[in-house]
């Protein structure tokens, strides 16, 4: 539209050349609509020259804008992942916490079945047949108990692997959510910047539809001079 309001007002660049020479009001007339329609060429050039220029901003900032909109989306799916995994580690910490616990309980009654048995060894002589087998159960209660606590130990063990994964994972999910919500922002940024690059060009467009009216009102008043001469 700016183009082609140019190529007019270059084409009608010659009217005072093709105006006669005239003396007094109708001169001057015709001089000022001339400047009028000068200076409006060059307004209409910059306003070509600003409206180009919001229109390569506007179409870098929505580039911008759906870059961003990609990296969180990617973001958000990781996020995702990564919750669904700590979910599975905590079920697993607490399975094995439980496990634990359970081992522990049995250890310890263990430990008391074992101390009894010993006390019991020691506050009478039994004979020796009783004295045998009190013996061989206290062998077998000595060996479940280190079975227990080998068992206890690699459990403590699992559990601390997990507990420094979890809290791998936990830095990860923090991360993620961190540049989330920084992307977040941006993305905010970048639309109230595309909103304001819309409100210059609008007003832009209404300034050039404004000149445009302008041309033709000054086009008009000079044909009807040139008809009047």
């Amino acid at each position: 539209m700016l183009v082609e309001l140019l190529t007019l007002l270059s084409e009608n660049q010659g009217l005072s050349e093709a105006i006669p020479c005239w003396t007094g009001s109708g001169f001057s007339t015709v001089q000022r609509q001339r400047r009028e329609l000068q200076l409006l060429m060059v307004e209409l050039k910059d306003r070509e020259m600003e409206l180009n220029a919001m229109a390569a901003s506007h179409h870098q900032q929505h580039q911008a804008w759906e870059q961003d909109r990609q990296r969180a989306l990617v973001l958000e799916q990781r996020c995702a992942r990564l919750d669904e995994e700590l979910r599975k580690r905590n079920e697993v910490m607490r399975a094995v916490t439980k496990h634990v616990c359970v081992v522990e309980s049995r250890e310890r009654e263990v430990q008391m079945e074992l101390s009894k048995a010993k006390q019991k060894l020691c506050e009478a002589e039994p004979p020796t047949n009783t004295h045998t087998h009190r013996h061989c159960d206290i062998i077998c209660l000595s060996s479940t108990g280190m079975a227990l606590s080998t068992q206890v130990g690699s459990l403590r063990v699992r559990e601390e692997e997990l507990s420094a994964v979890l809290k791998l994972k936990d830095k990860d999910v923090t991360e993620a959510s961190g540049r989330t919500l920084e992307l977040t922002g941006r993305l905010r940024d970048l639309d109230a910047a595309l909103t304001q690059s819309r409100s210059q060009e609008n007003k832009l467009f209404k300034d050039s539809e404004e000149n445009k009216r302008r041309y033709k009102e000054t086009k008009h008043e000079v044909n009807q001079l040139r008809g009047i001469s």
